[in-house]
């Protein structure tokens, strides 16, 4: 291992990531969702239509949980598990033994050398885990090695625009000297809380979750290793290694109607995906994270409304967008955001379970009274914006 990678698998041993928890049935009964979970989010890795077996998944740094989560979720897959810290995987191996998972096999190693395993995979997973290599590219290219022909990857990486104040934090605390010991992370507690309240550190600290227990806190301000994107930067280094990009997995967070005002909205609109991303990412300047997919660029598949055969799409919707209706008005509500929807849009909404095809709802009675050209007008334009507001995924 070279001298970044020692040091991170250093931290990770000694403060294992993320925190663990003992009860996977609780876990997953109160809500808890990984975005790299096909159960949950096959449509988005294949849109192009449903596969014809269970994938093959590797979890590529899975921490202390990540990948036991997957394999109880998915039983018939058969789930791989790599990370570089024995201590993770010991809560992982804890996990698969307590609940008899028998699908899942865990291996410590860098992920760079993954084709050592031996096989190609249907899709991998890798949350939080390249922005910490001395070269993310190369961990990149690494994975794509591995990836099945018509496989599909779900990549996490940090946001340059929402944690500038923790690079300030950082730069400050690595010229201090702070190491990992439990008196330097209680000092740099400290410096925290003395920060004005104006400090670009403090929407991060008062948005981020894991802080309040020493391994996230060491994770945030004192990785030895730690680099974030752009918009621009990460579509340049996915090109860079060859892949293709399918979509954000979040989509909301790079649209301007989800959360900018109209009059902006409307002047972004006419933009190219990239410019139009690149400017919301800007306007709004609070993205923390970066959560998206990629493909073999011969594989990448986009959504597609303009097609004659967009009638095929079977719409779903997301697992935490749900309808409102409060005193005659209706919402759609996914995540932070609750967007208005017209009664057409609510009925729509309701019917979009992942097996109803587009075709069936714009042939309903619902719709007689308009002309065929009015309904596919209308239907083209409601599913683009729920699209874009991140509340929906389509299949064929």
């Amino acid at each position: 291992m070279d001298n970044v990678t020692t040091r991170v698998a250093a931290q990770y041993s000694a403060y294992s990531y993320p925190e663990a928890f003992v009860d996977l049935d609780v876990r997953v009964r109160s809500g808890h969702a990984e975005y790299g979970d096909p159960s949950l989010f096959e449509r988005m890795f294949w849109p192009e239509g449903a596969r014809k077996a269970p994938p093959r998944i590797l979890i590529a740094g899975c921490g202390t949980v990540q990948a036991a989560v997957i394999a109880y979720n998915n039983p018939a897959s058969r789930v791989v598990g790599i990370d570089l810290s024995d201590a993770s995987l010991g809560h992982e191996r804890f996990l698969r033994e307590k609940f008899e998972l028998t699908n899942l096999e865990l291996y410590q190693g860098d992920l760079r050398e993954v084709g050592e395993i031996g096989e190609k995979f249907d899709l991998i997973v890798s949350t939080g885990v390249l922005h910490h290599m001395a070269d993310p590219a190369e961990g990149l290219a690494a994975l794509k090695s591995v990836l099945a022909p018509d496989g599909a990857m779900y990549i996490m990486v940090y946001a340059a625009v929402g944690r500038a104040g923790v690079y300030l934090l950082q730069d400050a605390f690595r010229r201090m000297g702070l190491s990992h010991t439990p008196e330097d992370v209680a000092f740099a507690r400290r410096v925290l809380d003395l920060l004005p309240i104006d400090h670009p550190v403090q929407r991060y600290r008062h948005t981020v979750q894991d802080l309040s227990y020493d391994a996230g806190f060491v994770d945030s301000f004192l990785h030895p290793q730690d680099r974030a994107y752009t918009v621009p930067q990460l579509l340049d280094w996915v090109e860079g290694v060859g892949l293709g990009f399918q979509s954000w997995m979040q989509n909301a967070r790079y649209e301007p109607q989800a959360f900018l005002p109209p009059e902006v909205a409307e002047r972004l609109a006419p933009l190219s995906d990239r410019d139009r991303w690149a400017s919301v990412e800007a306007l709004q300047g609070s993205l923390l994270r970066h959560s998206f997919i990629l493909r073999h660029a011969d594989q990448v598949h986009r959504l597609d409304l303009e097609s004659d055969d967009f009638l095929t799409y079977r719409p779903c919707r997301f697992p935490n967008a749900r309808l409102e209706v409060q005193e005659g008005a209706m919402h759609v509500i996914s995540g932070p955001g609750r967007f208005p929807v017209s009664p057409a849009e609510a009925a729509t909404f309701e019917w979009c379970d992942g097996a109803r095809t587009i075709a069936s709802m714009e042939a309903d009675p619902l719709f007689a009274a308009f002309d065929r050209e009015a309904r596919l007008a209308f239907f083209r334009g409601h599913f683009l914006r729920m699209w874009r507001l991140g509340v929906m995924m389509f299949q064929r």
